[in-house]
């Protein structure tokens, strides 16, 4: 079963079905082709989940990639199974986080078979294995994703460990880079047919990424309430609750003022140390956020406090730019509370973003709050 967190119904950026797709593929132990960034060379993959592994289907991942077949997984998964880096500090930025190759224990032959690397990846993807359960070196080359996912690095290893959590399967893939039969790799023109063809999901990267930051990892979703705590009274009229960001680990803040509707006013604000504490004059983000709050308390509403992770939130005088990461944790907040019809006061979210995530939002225009009926 899947543990990848509902969409809401009214989801629809574009990629959202490859991805449902490709989670499905996944958890029926079969491929799934993955358009990596140009950033990380461009071309494309094939993923298998590693936990599924059948000869069938590795087969067809030597068949239409090089043969050299690697299997992504997380940094702590291999620090406990004693997979350290084949050579420290590499020259090669593609390279540098490949491990030492290995080989199931038993259960195998020579270990370059199809037969004999599935049953490698298999045990790679069990929970219950242990370092003594691998020959090195071997057939069937593992490399480290970057902690975080493509929420860090938008990289096709990264892709890869993410696809299989968000399928509900152990966090290790095995993947090949796609390849002609001349010996060139697979470019766009040559994957309508190889998809249709044998009718494989086809995801872009990109996709998977703006899935990540709205919607979740697959274990989590993007935001949930900080210790489920209910709604707290802060200054008589406000109540205040927590969100813990999944994406970021920032623990952003809302205030809900009294009688506040079925679809409130939202006020977003981002965290800025100099101004909202320090009342700097280079910027009005103290002068805007006190503004809010007055606001809030006296007509409702919802004011969304998103705080910038640890190392983010410096102090710094300027504005901040916003991303859509930023939009991923207000879309995920506003769905929390069930508040996905708003009118949204003017600020850094972006209206269309929200509306793909399912947040539909009416502007209020700066000045105007004050001519909005009273709630």
């Amino acid at each position: 079963m899947s543990l990848t967190p509902a969409l809401p119904r009214s989801h629809a950026w574009q990629g959202r079905s490859a991805i449902q797709s490709a989670v499905s593929a996944l958890q029926a132990g079969r491929p799934v082709l993955l358009r990596a960034e140009s950033g990380s060379g461009g071309g494309y993959d094939v993923v298998l989940p590693a936990a599924l592994a059948d000869t069938a289907w590795t087969a067809w991942a030597v068949r239409w990639s090089s043969g050299f077949l690697y299997a992504p997984l997380p940094a702590d998964l291999a620090e406990a199974l004693d997979l350290p880096l084949m050579v420290r500090g590499g020259d090669n930025p593609a390279t540098r986080t490949h491990t030492v190759s290995i080989d199931a224990a038993v259960g195998i032959t020579t270990g370059i078979s199809a037969l004999d690397r599935a049953r490698t990846a298999r045990v790679l993807a069990d929970p219950g294995s242990t370092p003594a359960d691998f020959t090195r070196p071997g057939h069937l080359m593992p490399v480290v994703a970057s902690n975080g996912g493509v929420t860090v690095n938008p990289g096709r290893v990264e892709a890869a460990v993410d696809l299989c959590r968000l399928a509900g399967l152990p966090p290790v893939a095995l993947t090949g880079q796609l390849v002609r039969d001349d010996g060139e790799l697979v470019r766009e023109l040559d994957m309508a047919d190889l998809g249709d063809s044998h009718d494989h999901p086809i995801v872009d990267v990109a996709d998977l990424v703006t899935h990540r930051l709205f919607v979740g990892d697959g274990i989590r979703g993007r935001v949930t309430r900080a210790l489920g705590l209910p709604w707290h009274a802060v200054r008589s009229a406000l109540e205040v609750v927590g969100f813990v960001d999944a994406v970021t680990g920032a623990e952003h803040i809302v205030l809900r003022g009294p009688g506040t509707p079925s679809r409130p006013v939202v006020s977003v604000h981002a965290e800025c140390t100099m101004g909202d504490i320090f009342g700097s004059d280079s910027c009005f983000c103290g002068r805007e956020l006190a503004e809010a709050t007055e606001r809030i308390a006296v007509d409702g509403g919802l004011l969304v406090y998103l705080r910038r992770p640890h190392g983010r939130g410096a102090p710094v005088p300027t504005g901040h730019a916003w991303t859509e990461a930023d939009d991923g944790a207000l879309a995920a907040i506003l769905h929390s509370l069930g508040a996905t019809s708003i009118s949204l006061f003017d600020g850094p979210a972006s209206r269309d973003r929200l509306s793909r995530a399912g947040v539909t939002s009416l502007d209020v225009a700066r000045g105007a709050a004050e001519n909005e009926p009273e709630f």
